[in-house]
């Protein structure tokens, strides 16, 4: 493997300790981080280089848990480097210049765990310094924008200085192991995919569900709301892996082509019809796990927000192609609900005119069965589950974009959610009960199709 140099723009942040520098190190140990490679850590913070190690080794120690060893925890830390770097200083670059020079000689991963509102100066900055060459590969955070045009601009923003085939948009959900599994569940068992299509399945239920209230995102909830948040980003995702037909090959382009195709055949939902197609609600006061919690709006009492966003929503989505044509799925996420579970149901009709389920679990457990019976599951005994950062990242350092989203896929996306935004004017918030499944209007957009939410 070539040597490599990775360099992660927001180094001393939450997102780099917590989740990035403990996938590096799992794949450290497992050997697919070349011989040599080195880490280098960005952020405007004066931390010596002795702190940032100690830092890093005391993230570690909590989030590697039982998999913590002192020893490889050390050896890892020695290839960690920490530099300050002010990203619009023009002279502070420098620094960087040097050490990643000659820029031809490694392979450079850089990670933007910045905000998005950063990307556009430091990708100019890239360029300005020639840090930019055609051996570097961009990693960005979705979700980018939050309609259309604001994520054109981004990747106007992105594309002035990478092209599409460095940039790596990173969505976690795509690297769970249930959700990649999806696609071997599918095509590698005949039987399966044979009765993958509306001939024999009636309805799909796709639902990600929170216990947590907005807590710390309580003003970017407000002004984004969930249908931006997690509709576009994670479930559409899910979406995809379920109605994709099969890729002539699984090369990156051949997967991410064919969910290209469900985005673009997604049916417009409108004024007309939003009322049968969406229903959007707010967490009132409730009790989860024996403990009262109170209300989004009191959560949010004091604070300068309009107190619009929301916290639930559940779509009714239509697919106008010949394998799905007349099919709902149903997409339901929210803020606290009475689990925390990520679940994707899909309905088969059964020759004595009831419905048998195949029931694919993404989170807490990941298994995938027929009515309760386990046919494949999470490993036992002293097995680790890799983290999603974990196998995305070692994608990116091999150079493999199947599970990162591609920029036709995220206009689409944006196409459909903000039709449906543009459309729900009038549409009623409802309200519900923390620590409930949400509203009971939830029910009444399955019950018009005959259809009912599965529950364990």
């Amino acid at each position: 493997m070539t040597a490599l140099d990775i360099v992660i723009f927001g180094g001393s942040g939450d997102l780099c300790l917590r989740k990035l520098m403990p996938a590096f190190y799992f794949l450290k140990q497992q050997g697919k981080l070349p011989e040599n490679s080195r880490i280098l850590a960005l952020s405007r913070g004066r931390i010596s280089q002795n702190d940032f190690r100690t830092r890093v080794l005391d993230k570690l120690k909590i989030f590697l848990g039982a998999s913590y060893d002192e020893t490889q925890a050390q050896a890892f830390v020695q290839g960690v480097t920490y530099m300050p770097l002010d990203i619009p200083d023009d002279s502070s670059w420098d620094g960087l210049v040097e050490y990643l020079s000659p820029v031809d000689d490694r392979d450079i991963i850089y990670y933007m765990a910045v905000p998005p509102t950063l990307f556009g100066t430091v990708c100019a900055q890239l360029r300005r310094t020639g840090l930019n060459p055609a051996n570097s590969r961009l990693v960005v955070e979705k979700p980018l924008g939050e309609n259309q045009a604001s994520a054109e601009e981004v990747n106007e923003i992105l594309a002035a200085s990478f092209a599409e085939k460095q940039i790596y948009r990173i969505d976690h959900y795509l690297g769970k192991p249930a959700v990649q599994n999806i696609l071997a569940f599918r095509f590698d068992n005949g039987l399966i995919e044979h009765k993958w299509n509306r001939d024999h399945i009636d309805n799909v239920q796709i639902t990600v569900a929170e216990m947590v209230g907005v807590e710390n995102r309580a003003e970017f909830l407000d002004r984004t709301g969930i249908l931006r948040d997690m509709i576009q980003n994670h479930l559409m995702q899910i979406l995809c892996f379920v109605a994709m037909d099969a890729p002539a090959q699984l090369t990156a382009d051949d997967v991410r082509d064919q969910k290209v195709k469900i985005v673009q055949a997604l049916c417009p939902v409108t004024a007309a019809d939003i009322q049968d197609h969406v229903v959007r609600a707010q967490y009132a006061a409730g009790e989860i796990d024996g403990r009262a919690v109170p209300g989004y709006l009191e959560e949010i009492d004091g604070r300068k927000l309009a107190a619009t966003g929301e916290t639930f929503i559940a779509v009714k989505a239509m697919i106008a192609n010949d394998r799905w044509r007349g099919v709902p799925f149903y997409l339901r996420t929210g803020k606290r609900l009475s689990g925390r579970f990520a679940r994707i149901v899909i309905g088969f009709r059964s020759q004595n005119g009831g419905t048998s389920r195949v029931i694919i679990n993404i989170q807490p457990d990941m298994t995938i069965c027929f009515d309760h019976e386990v046919i494949t599951g999470q490993p036992t005994g002293d097995i680790r589950i890799p983290d999603a950062y974990e196998k995305l990242l070692s994608d990116v350092i091999a150079g493999d974009q199947s599970y990162f989203v591609r920029h036709d896929e995220i206009i689409a996306s944006w196409q459909w959610i903000d039709g449906i935004r543009a459309a729900w004017t009038d549409l009623e918030m409802h309200t519900y009960a923390a620590g409930s499944m949400g509203p009971s209007a939830s029910d009444d957009l399955l019950a018009a199709g005959s259809n009912i939410w599965y529950e364990d």
